[in-house]
C-alpha cells in the first residue's frame, strides 16, 4: 500500500470508498452465493414471463443499463431498462396489461422513493416483482415478491462501488439461471479470482490516470452492455471528482460531441467484441482532435497500441456480456485518486445522501 493510502485510511478522507473498491472481489463472491441460494425462487419468477423492465435511478438506472442487454441476449425475452421516475409517473407507457411482465427493481439502500413508488406501480399493474438491494430492513425487501439481499456489498460510502459491480454481476448470474446456461454460469463464477488477481494493476492504472492534471473533462463511451458501465463511470467523476463527464453509446459519440475533444478531455473507449475495429478507429480519430485516450479491451490484437495513451487489457478471454465488471475499477479508482488530488472527499460527495427521500407531498404530486 502507498504512503498517500496510508495516510488516507488513517485521517479518514476518503477511505470507505478506498475500502470498498479494494474489496469487490470478496462482495461478488457473496453475492454469487446469495444467488445460488435463492435460484429456485428466480426460476419460478421468471416462468411463463413475456418481458422483463429492469428499473433504478442513479447508479441503480446504470445497472439497469448493464444488465437489460445482458438479459434479453441469454433469455430471449425483451428486457428495458426503466427509470424510475418514468414508471411510477406513466406507468401506461411502459407497462402493459396484455403482457405477462417482472419488473426487477434495483436499489442500494432499498428506501429510494422514486424506486418504492415504481415497485408499486408496477404490482399495482399486475406485474411480478423482484427487487435486488443491500439491506433487508427496506420497503423494497419487504414488498417485493422475490427479493436479492446483497449484504456483501453494503457500503459506508455515499458513493456507490462495490455495490454497483456487485449487481451487474447478480444480473449476470440471473441471465444464466433463467437461460439455464451452464458456461454462463462458470464464467460467472470465474469473475471474482480474475478480479482479485488484477486489482493491483487496477489500481496502479487508476492513479496513473488521476495524476494527468491536464485533463479537465471526461467522456466514456461504450456498446451494449458496456453502455451502462460508461453511464456510472461519468456518474463517478461527477460525484467524486466534480469534473465535467458524459457518456455516449460509443460510435454515438462522433456525432457531435466529438466537438468538444481537445488536449483537456480524456476518451475512454470501452471496447467491445462485435465493435473493437470501429472503436479501433474511433481512438484513431480522439487522438487526431489531440485528446488523451484511455482503451479498456480484453486484448490489444495490434489495434490500439499506437493511439491509446493509457490501455488496459483484460487478458481474460470472456466475451461482452460478462467480463464487463471487470472494466470498472480502473475507473473508480480513477476518480478516487483524482477526487483525492483536487481536495474533495470521496466518501462524501457534495450535495449528496445516502439515497434519495421525497417528502410526503411530493409523493402524493402536491407541491
Amino acid at each position: 500500500m502507498s504512503a498517500l493510502s496510508k495516510e488516507n485510511e488513517t485521517v479518514g478522507r476518503g477511505s470507505h470508498t478506498l475500502r470498498e473498491i479494494r474489496t469487490q472481489p470478496e462482495s461478488m463472491e457473496g453475492v454469487l452465493q446469495r444467488v445460488e441460494r435463492e435460484k429456485r425462487s428466480l426460476r419460478e419468477l421468471i416462468r411463463d414471463v413475456e418481458e422483463v423492465v429492469v428499473v433504478g435511478c442513479g447508479s441503480a438506472f446504470n445497472v439497469a443499463h448493464g444488465i437489460a442487454p445482458i438479459l434479453q441476449k441469454a433469455t430471449g425475452r425483451s428486457v428495458r431498462p426503466v427509470h424510475s421516475s418514468d414508471l411510477f409517473l406513466n406507468p401506461s407507457m411502459f407497462l402493459s396489461p396484455s403482457r405477462k411482465t417482472l419488473c426487477v427493481v434495483i436499489s442500494r439502500s432499498g428506501k429510494t422513493t422514486e424506486s418504492v413508488l415504481a415497485m408499486r406501480a408496477a404490482r399495482k399493474s399486475g406485474c411480478r416483482v423482484l427487487t435486488v438491494t443491500c439491506f433487508a430492513d427496506s420497503p423494497m425487501a419487504r414488498e417485493a415478491d422475490v427479493t436479492l439481499v446483497l449484504e456483501e456489498a453494503v457500503e459506508q460510502s455515499v458513493t456507490t462501488t462495490r455495490s454497483f459491480t456487485s449487481m451487474i454481476l447478480c444480473g449476470l448470474r440471473m441471465a444464466a439461471e433463467w437461460s439455464d446456461n451452464k458456461a454462463l454460469m462458470r464464467q460467472s463464477l470465474s469473475l471474482p479470482a480474475l478480479a482479485r488477481e488484477r486489482m493491483g494493476k487496477f489500481e496502479e492504472m487508476g492513479r496513473a490516470l488521476a495524476e494527468e492534471e491536464a485533463v479537465k473533462r471526461y467522456a466514456f463511451v461504450g456498446s451494449g452492455s458496456y453502455f451502462g458501465i460508461a453511464r456510472e463511470a461519468q456518474l463517478k467523476i461527477k460525484e467524486m471528482v466534480l469534473l465535467p463527464s458524459d457518456s455516449y453509446v460509443s460510435l454515438d459519440f462522433q456525432h457531435g460531441p466529438m466537438s468538444n475533444v481537445d488536449a483537456h478531455m480524456l476518451v475512454c473507449i470501452l471496447v467491445s467484441d462485435n465493435g473493437k475495429h470501429f472503436d479501433a478507429t474511433l481512438a484513431r480519430n480522439m487522438k487526431t482532435l489531440e485528446g488523451t485516450t484511455l482503451v479498456l479491451c480484453d486484448r490489444d490484437e495490434g489495434l490500439f497500441r499506437e493511439s491509446a495513451d493509457f490501455l488496459v487489457e483484460l487478458d481474460v478471454n470472456l466475451r461482452d456480456g460478462v467480463r464487463d465488471v471487470l472494466y470498472m475499477p480502473t475507473l473508480q479508482f480513477m476518480s478516487y485518486y483524482r477526487s483525492l488530488a483536487t481536495g474533495n472527499d470521496p466518501d462524501r460527495p457534495k450535495n449528496l445522501s445516502y439515497f434519495v427521500e421525497l417528502s410526503p407531498d411530493v409523493q402524493q404530486g402536491r407541491r
